[in-house]
C-alpha cells in the first residue's frame, strides 16, 4: 500500500497545477504575465534528491507523458524535459550535500531549465512566436518567483515525506 502513496501524491499535485491558476487568480496579477505552477516537477526533484535518481526519472517520464497528453499539442516535450531535469539534478547531487538550501536551489534551477528547454523546443519546431525578451519577462521570471514561493512553503514537509519514503524503501530491500 505504501508504494502507491508517492504516485497518488504526484497525481494530486498534477491536478492541483491546473486548478491553481483559477483558484489563485494567477492570470489577473499582471496582464502580460503567464505563471505556470510546476508542483509535479518540484516533487520530482525532491524525489530525485532524497529517494534516488531512478524513481525521479521514471516518474518524470510517466508524468511528463501525462502532462503532454493533457496540456500540450506536441507530444514528447515534457516526456523529455522532466526526466532530463531529474537526471541532471541527480548528477549535480553527487557533488553536493543534500540539505534543504541545496534542494531549494536545485528546484529553482530545474524549473528554470525545464521552462527554458520547453520554450527552446517550441521555438525550434515553430509552435511559438513569443520573442525571447518577452518570454523572459512575461513567463520565465513570474513562473520562477511563483514556484520559488511554493517551494519555500512546502519544501520541508515534502522533504520529510521523501526521506521517510527512502527509509521505508531501504527497509523493504
Amino acid at each position: 500500500m505504501r508504494k502507491y502513496v508517492l504516485p497518488a501524491l504526484i497525481l494530486c499535485l498534477f491536478v492541483l497545477e491546473s486548478m491553481t491558476v483559477d483558484i489563485l487568480f494567477l492570470g489577473n496579477i499582471k496582464e502580460d504575465w503567464v505563471i505556470v505552477p510546476r508542483y509535479v516537477l518540484i516533487t520530482l526533484i525532491l524525489c530525485t534528491i532524497y529517494t534516488g535518481s531512478y524513481i525521479g526519472i521514471i516518474f518524470g517520464m510517466v508524468f511528463g507523458l501525462l502532462y503532454d497528453i493533457v496540456y500540450t499539442e506536441v507530444l514528447g516535450v515534457y516526456l523529455f524535459a522532466y526526466p532530463v531535469a531529474s537526471y541532471f539534478v541527480s548528477k549535480l547531487m553527487k557533488a553536493l550535500q543534500a540539505n534543504i538550501f541545496i534542494a531549494f536551489f536545485m528546484i529553482v534551477l530545474a524549473v528554470a531549465g525545464v521552462e527554458y528547454l520547453v520554450y527552446s523546443i517550441h521555438t525550434l519546431i515553430g509552435t511559438t512566436n513569443i520573442l525571447h525578451q518577452d518570454y523572459l519577462t512575461g513567463r520565465l521570471v513570474p513562473t520562477l518567483i511563483f514556484n520559488a514561493i511554493f517551494t519555500l512553503i512546502f519544501i520541508f514537509p515534502l522533504k520529510l515525506f521523501m526521506e521517510k519514503l527512502a527509509y521505508e524503501q531501504k527497509d523493504e530491500l
